[in-house]
């Protein structure tokens, strides 16, 4: 593994601070386009489905200005007032977001449940139907392509936003079926009960989101960024690191402070431990794949895992070594407690 220097980590980090606010604008201008086709559909056939689905692109549309106005936010670098960052504004976002979709949900089912008693006459289905599928395919892509982004730039506000594009282009395709359905058996009843269906997956979609960023938000674990931090620490052993334990993380958006206990040496001096646990912060610090910080506590052997050290001519050895514990396993690795 090649440690990457300083200049070109701030470098990488400024470029992707840079490729989310360009995923942003080009997120909400193309949604701006795919709501004026939407909503001219719904003009011209009066379908209740295709109505649920442009609500629902008005949706994505404030996401899209929120979205873009807390990346901005969240790429300032930490402050006097925000020791930690700006990045928890991300999660924030996230909530809203997921607050908005179950809003837009609701509206549906109740604007659907209004026209299903009243009924229906839905024209012009064959201009509907090639809207729909052109607005689905691209929902589908794009939120697909953002999604990929904010996993890979560690960004919430993007994921989400991802996640909601991709339900949009899942309820053009339940739109698509219910018109074509309405288009076969000539049964109009059919548009809002599949559009009351819909309604129902935009406030499950909508709830997830909420509890995902809720997790974010209450610093929650994350199993895949804890694994990340376990492989990191066996990458980067040592002799000298006994056992790591009690590890836990904050992310706030890009930036991620960790923590963690080091089992290490009884009879190193403070100067000693100082240094060994400074050089171990650094190395880790230069290969995790977003801003961090690493703050080791350090706990002396006292002597119990002299058959899991292999640190040589160790003065105070009482058994010899037999074996050395992986850093990698998740539950010691995050366990309040040594192994021993």
């Amino acid at each position: 593994m090649i440690p990457i220097m300083e200049s070109e980590r701030k470098s990488i980090f400024l470029g992707h601070d840079k490729e989310r606010k360009w995923i942003s604008v080009i997120s909400l201008v193309i949604g701006v386009i795919l709501l004026v086709m939407k909503f001219y559909a719904y003009h011209i056939t009066g379908s209740q489905s295709i109505f649920s689905d442009a609500l629902e692109s008005i949706v994505n549309i404030i996401a899209g200005i929120v979205t873009l106005i807390v990346i901005v936010i969240a790429a300032k670098p930490a402050d006097e007032d925000h020791p930690y960052g700006h990045g928890k504004v991300e999660s924030m976002a996230a909530s809203f977001e997921g607050g908005a979709i179950t809003l837009a949900g609701l509206l549906i089912i109740l604007k659907a449940c209004e026209v299903f008693y009243k009924g229906i006459i839905i024209k012009e289905l064959d201009i509907g139907l090639l809207i729909v599928v052109l607005t689905g395919a691209a929902n589908g892509v794009m939120g697909y392509i953002i999604r990929q982004r904010g996993i890979r730039l560690h960004s919430e506000a993007l994921q989400s936003s991802g996640i909601h594009l991709m339900t949009d282009a899942l309820t053009s395709i339940g739109v698509l079926v219910s018109l074509l359905l309405v288009k076969i058996t000539g049964l109009m009843m059919i548009d809002p009960i599949i559009a009351i269906v819909f309604g129902f997956m935009l406030c499950l979609s909508g709830v997830k989101i909420l509890v995902r960023s809720g997790n974010v938000l209450l610093d929650g674990h994350d199993k895949e960024t804890l694994q990340l931090i376990a492989d990191l620490f066996e990458k980067n052993y040592v002799p000298g690191v006994i056992d790591i334990h009690f590890t836990r993380v904050i992310r706030s958006g890009n930036f991620h402070h960790i923590d963690c206990h080091m089992v290490i040496p009884e009879f190193w001096s403070v100067a000693e431990e100082h240094l060994f646990c400074e050089k171990f912060e650094n190395n880790f610090v230069k290969n995790y794949p977003v801003e961090a910080e690493l703050r080791i506590h350090s706990d002396p052997c006292r002597r119990v895992y002299c058959e899991n050290c292999e640190l040589k001519d160790c003065p105070i050895r009482e058994r010899a070594f037999v074996k050395r514990m992986p850093l990698n396993n998740l539950d010691e690795v995050t366990s309040p407690k040594e192994s021993r």
